[in-house]
């Protein structure tokens, strides 16, 4: 009945049909980014995520004697390269020493150094890594640096697998070639989490002078293993290795942990500098910026994403007014054509939400075909492009869920394009089928 009522409409319905089927081709890729990140934002849980209520993230600044200039203030490379030699020792050592001061404050439980903050960026810093023995197997390895002797992984809340040694030996006396790995790494690269005194490979890259991408390859032992933590918050893995590191930069990044009970918001309060200046200084070190843990994270988030969704979510609004906007006109123009027999039903006894369910029926029928249609052109490009040759995520060595699965990932894709569709088709019909619905039965047989 519903498919006999749609054919004898078929002109009407000819310009919902081909809207909705052109604008499924042009959304779907924006419907995949967006139920991607969704989906690894917010349902890929690590199983080692560390506690972040007690968590402080900042900068250190330094602000130590500069040297002497010469032609009017400018420095030469000697000087420069001199001043920075003569100033190494003491620059660390004022650093140590206001690593010190704020390991002794009140609140806090542990202090550390960070390259960047795990679980705030959305940037990804990784290459290869595989087992020595067997170089067949690899897998794609987010990095980290750690500085020893300064608290790591304790103060990050993480926590060792059974067998690996403590986080307080990892953190003090990991040797220079060793790594330390997450459990999801070691079980893709060995099958087991116990690990411990493994070989490894690290494969790296660098910019030569004449601007070709060497290969660099380095051997690692395995020190120790951590349960899995979050590199990225648009992460889906969680392949992590972790090499330590002697030096420290000048201005470098901090992590402190507060003791239990503590309020970070208040200790941001407390230690944050006035602008232009550094809080709490020691020597020539100081808080330079200070941010709980989940405020820096919530920022990061929106300030990495802040282009991509202005432009994804204006393409998304355009495409949505536009299906909205069609489909109110057409249905519009459809019902009003179609009042004198809704007069006729509704004279016979129908009830309105028969009639509504009939003209529902039909829209979301429509919705359907066309819908199904534009997917099945966007799978004409997936099949050209080869998007469908194993993975639509692929990266070889990790391993699968429903992303990088094709067939399924391009299912749920579909389902979720079609459910929204219908949604904003509900909403497009909803309108004029209620005003003629709601007309007396004798107004609507008398309507031209």
């Amino acid at each position: 009945m519903i498919l006999k009522t749609l054919w004898a409409h078929r002109k009407q319905n000819g310009f919902v049909f081909a809207e909705i089927a052109l604008i499924a081709i042009l959304s779907f890729w924006l419907l995949d980014q967006l139920t991607l990140q969704t989906y690894s934002q917010f349902f890929c849980r690590a199983d080692g995520e560390f506690e972040k209520e007690h968590l402080v993230v900042g900068l250190v600044g330094y602000h130590g004697a500069t040297s002497d200039s010469e032609d009017n203030g400018q420095e030469t490379d000697a000087g420069r390269k001199k001043s920075s030699e003569s100033q190494d020792l003491p620059v660390m050592a004022s650093l140590y020493a206001f690593r010190d001061h704020v390991r002794s404050l009140p609140e806090v439980q542990s202090v550390t150094f960070v390259d960047h903050y795990l679980g705030c960026t959305g940037g990804y810093r990784g290459y290869r890594m595989s087992p020595e023995a067997d170089t067949t197997i690899y897998c794609s390895t987010h990095f980290e640096r750690f500085p020893l002797d300064f608290n790591y992984f304790e103060t990050w809340g993480m926590k060792n697998v059974e067998g690996s040694p403590s986080l307080e030996a990892l953190s003090k006396d990991c040797p220079t070639d060793g790594v330390v790995i997450t459990r999801s790494l070691a079980m893709q690269l060995f099958g087991t989490a116990d690990v411990v005194g493994r070989r490894v490979l690290f494969y790296t890259s660098r910019i030569e002078e004449n601007f070709q991408d060497k290969q660099l390859t380095t051997h690692h032992t395995v020190a120790g293993v951590v349960e899995d933590v979050k590199p990225m918050y648009v992460e889906r893995y969680h392949y992590i290795a972790f090499f330590p590191y002697s030096a420290t930069l000048v201005e470098p990044q901090i992590v402190i942990r507060l003791k239990p009970g503590m309020d970070a918001d208040g200790f941001v309060s407390k230690y944050s500098p006035k602008p232009f200046t550094l809080s709490e200084k020691v020597g020539d070190h100081g808080f330079h910026f200070l941010s709980t843990y989940n405020q820096y994270k919530k920022r990061e988030i929106i300030d990495d994403d802040k282009i991509i969704q202005t432009v994804l979510g204006t393409f998304g609004l355009m495409l949505v007014l536009n299906v909205i906007l069609g489909t109110l006109g057409t249905f519009w123009l459809q019902i009003r054509k179609r009042t004198e027999d809704i007069g006729i039903m509704r004279s016979f006894g129908a009830k309105r939400r028969h009639i509504f369910g009939m003209v529902w029926s039909e829209g979301a029928l429509l919705t359907l075909f066309a819908t199904i249609v534009g997917q099945l052109i966007w799978l004409q490009f997936a099949l050209h492009y080869g998007l469908a040759d194993g993975n639509i995520r692929a990266t070889s060595g990790r391993e699968t869920d429903w992303t990088t699965i094709f067939w399924v990932h391009f299912l749920v894709i579909c389902v979720v394009q079609y459910l929204l569709f219908l949604a904003v088709v509900t909403v497009g019909m909803i309108v004029p089928s209620l005003i003629v619905i709601f007309k007396r039965p004798v107004e609507a047989l008398h309507h031209e």
